[in-house]
């Protein structure tokens, strides 16, 4: 899976999500991404913010 390809269907799904079901959404896209990828590091900056609020949410980080 090429990194553009995930960041689009990403960006897609997000506009449909339900508040209930954002959340998960998010885990997903970030646990899909760290298998593919190896880190999460090269988000760009929009969806880095979205993941970073979620891992706060977790207590991962502040």
């Amino acid at each position: 899976m090429n990194e553009e390809s995930l960041l689009h269907s990403f960006r897609e799904e997000m506009q449909t999500a339900s508040s209930s079901s954002f959340p998960t959404f998010v885990d997903s896209f970030a646990n899909l991404w760290d298998y593919e990828f190896g880190s999460l590091e090269g988000l760009p900056s929009d969806i880095n913010e979205i993941v970073g609020h979620r891992a706060v949410e977790y207590d991962l980080y502040e």
